[in-house]
């Protein structure tokens, strides 16, 4: 698929207009991606409460998606208790590239908000938690942002992050606003874009969001996943018949 000079979905592309493409997860990680199959990856077990964070397979997507496009930059909208920033940062790809590579966005209040399902409780909880990604040995190459994604100047970061997960509030006027700044900050190819709670019955409206989104960009399902992603410069393998 093309990109305007915006980062912004050209719907002229022949990939467009033909609905959420659900595929099975060998397709995904079938992709060649440069790494050895037996190469080492550093991996966590999720949390026991579940709520908030990713599911094993999911885990592996997000790392799987983190080899096909060995991003420079990426962007995390939702930070949370910070298991997914430490995730990425702890198998981020070699690069030349200098200073602070992982920004992760989340608000320091809660005033005003509006929430849907289960997310201001979650809300609540990270405000104040040492975010797991600080017992890193590479701390240093998080850029932790604090603030509304509603404010947020993505002009600023236009063309930016190879990498970027939407994964913050679930309430419909959030994930449209979060969504068009992520088109707007995406880089050239390889990149990608991902989204979690696809599915999810807390949150039908982004559901719909990302289904009725799919009629203008290509958008993948994992299936038995929650995650919907955007992928430039790879093409996902055809299913098995």
């Amino acid at each position: 698929m093309t990109q305007s000079s915006q980062g912004t979905p050209d719907s002229t592309s022949s990939q467009a207009s033909r609905g959420l493409v659900h595929i099975r997860p060998y397709q995904l990680l079938g992709i060649a991606d440069g790494y050895e199959e037996q190469e080492e990856i550093k991996f966590f077990m999720p949390p026991a409460q579940g709520a908030g964070s990713l599911s094993t397979l999911e885990s592996v997507v997000l790392l799987k998606l983190l080899r096909c496009v060995q991003p420079d930059y990426l962007f995390e909208f939702g930070t949370y208790k910070g298991y997914t920033t430490r995730l990425l940062l702890e198998n981020l790809p070699a690069s030349t590239v200098q200073g602070e590579r992982i920004y992760t966005l989340d608000l320091p209040e809660l005033d005003a908000v509006t929430f849907q399902g289960s997310d201001k409780a979650l809300a609540q909880e990270a405000l104040g938690f040492v975010r797991k990604y600080v017992a890193c040995a590479r701390k240093d190459l998080v850029k932790q942002l604090l603030q509304d994604s509603m404010t947020l100047d993505a002009q600023a970061y236009a063309q930016r992050f190879q990498y970027i997960f939407v994964d913050a509030n679930h309430e419909l006027s959030y994930v449209r606003k979060d969504t068009e700044n992520a088109f707007q900050m995406l880089a050239d190819s390889p990149a990608c874009i991902i989204w979690h709670d696809y599915g999810n019955p807390q949150f039908p409206e982004l559901t719909q969001y990302l289904e009725e989104l799919a009629r203008d960009v290509p958008l993948y399902h994992v299936e038995n996943t929650m995650l919907v992603f955007h992928l430039l410069g790879k093409d996902v393998l055809p299913r098995n018949a």
